[in-house]
């Protein structure tokens, strides 16, 4: 069994791409982060001004990449969902297949209400609160971050379900990609 790796990001507008690439940096900037610190404490040179903050850094850039990328998977419509269970219902009627994907992105989108709402209110209770070891950025800086990977994040499932809404309203089913396992070399 092979897992599909591939992002084949809708690159429709110049937005996506943004989003897209700024997530890929964030995590590439966690990754030198990361492989700074590993060399802080393999050889000990934590006398150098300013290195002790890869850690928090890694950690914060790592908090607000996982948030951007969560936006582009929402964009391609690969959020976390039980496929397996959606494809049988999809082959044995297309319509409650499409009634169950559809009545799980409104779930989504409620979630993800919530979601922002609890961002929103970590970012006005933490933003003067200073995130332990990096003292210049504060934890409510990081609610808004996630807050705004959020609201992206919501405004793709917001697309992804008016999508299918037009094409119930069409009369066709959308039916999300699947990959054929079986016949993948």
């Amino acid at each position: 069994m092979e897992v599909d790796q591939s992002l084949d990001l809708k690159q429709e507008h110049p937005f996506d791409r943004a989003i897209l690439y700024t997530a890929t940096g964030l995590f590439a900037f966690t990754v030198v982060l990361t492989t700074i610190q590993v060399f802080v404490r393999v050889f000990g040179i934590e006398s150098i001004d300013y290195i002790h903050l890869t850690q928090p850094l890694a950690r914060i850039t790592l908090i607000i990449g996982t948030y951007l990328g969560a936006a582009v998977a929402f964009r391609n419509s690969e959020h976390i969902s039980i496929q397996f269970l959606l494809d049988k219902l999809t082959r044995w009627s297309p319509k409650i297949g499409f009634t169950v994907r559809f009545l799980g992105n409104i779930v989504v989108v409620a979630f993800l209400g919530i979601a922002v709402r609890a961002a929103y209110i970590g970012t006005i209770d933490a933003w003067n609160t200073s995130l332990g070891g990096a003292g210049f950025v504060m934890s409510g800086q990081v609610y808004l971050m996630i807050g705004i990977g959020l609201v992206i994040s919501i405004t793709y499932a917001v697309v992804n379900l008016i999508a299918m809404a037009q094409s119930a309203r069409s009369g066709q089913t959308l039916q999300e990609p699947t990959v054929d396992r079986e016949n993948d070399e």
